[in-house]
C-alpha cells in the first residue's frame, strides 16, 4: 500500500512534462526549433550575465533576514548556503528543496523555530513581490486580464482581511494554535511562537525595509532577464505585460507538478501571451530560453555554493 501511495504521488509531479509533450506537438517541434535557431545570441548572452549577482543579492537578503533573529553569518556563509537552496530548488517539486536551509541551520545548532522563521519569510517575501508584480502587470493591461482580475480581487481582499485578524488577533490565534496541539508541546510551542513573531515585528522596521529593497532589486533584475530572453526570439511584448506572464509562471512553479517549472510556464506563456497575438512556436521557443538561462544559472549558483564555502559561525 505504501509503495502504491508513493507512486501515485509521483505520478502528480509528471503533470509538467506532459504539459510540454502535448504542448510541442501541438506547436510543432519543428517550427518551435526554427524559432530557437533564429534566436539572437547578444540578448541571451546579456539575460545570463545580468542573472550572475542574483545569487549575491538573495544572499545579502538572507543574511539580514537571519540578523532579525540573532543569527549572525558572513556574508561568504549567508551566499554560499542561500546558493545551496537555490540549486536544490531548481531540481525538486514545487521548488521545497530550498527548504534544505533549514537543515543546513539547525545542523549549525540555531533553534527550529528560527530556521522555520526565516525561511518561511524568505519564500513569502519572493511570493508577496511575484503576487504584486502579477497584479500590476494585469491591472495595467485590464482589458486582456479582465475576468482573471475579478477573481484575483475576490482572493486579495480574502487576503488582506485575514491578515488584518491576524495582526490584530495574534494573540488569540496563537492560544487556539496552541490548543491544537497535544499538552506536552504547550511550552515549546509558545517559545517558538515567540521567537517567530518577534523576530519580525520587535524593532526590525530597518532591516525589512532593506530586505524590501533587496527583494525588488532582485525581481527587477529577474524579469529584466526574462524580457531580455523575449527579445531574443522577436518576442514584440511590452515590458510589463511579460513581467506579468512570468509572474503567473513563477507562482505556478509552486505547485508541485513540476520541476523548474517545466510544463505550467509554457501552459501560461502560451495562453496569456496567445492574447495579444504571439504564436504557440515563439511562446514555447520563449520559455525554452527562459528554462535555459535558469538551468545555467543553477551551475552559476553551485560554483557560488563550493567558491564560497561555509565557515564557522560566529554566534
Amino acid at each position: 500500500m505504501k509503495f502504491v501511495h508513493l507512486k501515485k504521488k509521483w505520478l502528480w509531479h509528471l503533470i509538467g512534462p506532459v504539459v510540454v509533450i502535448v504542448a510541442f506537438s501541438w506547436a510543432g517541434p519543428a517550427k518551435v526549433w526554427e524559432v530557437l535557431s533564429k534566436a539572437e545570441p547578444k540578448f541571451l548572452a546579456a539575460a545570463i550575465v545580468l542573472t550572475i549577482p542574483i545569487a549575491l543579492i538573495k544572499g545579502i537578503r538572507w543574511r539580514i533576514l537571519l540578523g532579525n533573529y540573532d543569527i549572525k553569518l558572513g556574508f561568504a556563509d549567508s551566499t554560499s548556503m542561500y546558493a545551496t537552496g537555490m540549486v536544490f530548488s531548481a531540481v525538486t517539486p514545487g521548488r521545497v528543496g530550498d527548504l534544505v536551509k533549514i537543515a543546513i541551520l539547525i545542523k549549525r545548532g540555531f533553534s527550529v523555530a528560527k530556521a522555520i522563521a526565516c525561511s518561511i519569510l524568505d519564500r513569502l517575501y519572493d511570493v508577496g513581490a511575484v503576487l504584486l508584480a502579477g497584479y500590476g502587470g494585469m491591472w495595467y493591461f485590464s482589458g486582456q486580464f479582465a475576468s482573471q482580475l475579478r477573481i484575483i480581487n475576490i482572493c486579495g481582499v480574502a487576503v488582506m482581511a485575514a491578515a488584518a485578524v491576524f495582526v490584530a488577533r495574534q494573540h488569540l490565534i496563537k492560544k487556539l494554535a496552541i490548543k491544537l496541539i497535544p499538552s506536552q508541546y504547550h511550552l515549546a510551542a509558545r517559545k517558538s511562537w515567540n521567537e517567530i513573531t518577534e523576530g519580525f515585528w520587535k524593532d526590525k522596521l530597518g532591516r525589512n525595509f532593506l530586505v524590501v529593497t533587496w527583494t525588488i532589486l532582485f525581481w527587477l533584475i529577474q524579469f529584466s532577464a526574462i524580457y531580455l530572453c523575449g527579445l531574443a526570439v522577436g518576442l514584440n511584448a511590452p515590458f510589463i505585460y511579460t513581467c506579468a506572464c512570468a509572474a503567473v509562471a513563477t507562482v505556478l512553479s509552486l505547485l508541485p507538478i513540476t520541476v523548474a517549472g517545466v510544463g505550467t510556464r509554457d501552459a501560461v506563456f502560451i495562453l496569456l501571451l496567445g492574447q495579444i497575438g504571439i504564436s504557440r512556436q515563439q511562446s514555447l521557443a520563449f520559455s525554452a530560453l527562459v528554462l535555459t538561462v535558469f538551468l545555467l544559472n543553477c551551475v552559476i549558483f553551485y560554483l557560488i555554493s563550493v567558491i564560497f564555502k561555509p565557515k564557522r559561525n560566529l554566534s
